[in-house]
């Protein structure tokens, strides 16, 4: 029984394809929350009537 992965360029496409696709989730996650963080810290800054 041969349970050997051959390297194959099928293989290496997926896997480039999984990371690329996991770091570009993980990249929109971060980047939505410094925008909602930025907005946050904004808000004030262009409404001042906003803090009252």
């Amino acid at each position: 029984m041969d349970n050997e992965v051959k390297p194959t360029w099928k293989l290496a496409w997926g896997l480039w394809w999984r990371m690329f696709l996991i770091s570009l989730g993980i990249s929109v996650i971060v980047g939505v929350i410094l925008a909602l963080v930025v907005d946050v810290s904004i808000i004030p800054w262009l409404m001042p009537w906003f803090i009252s």
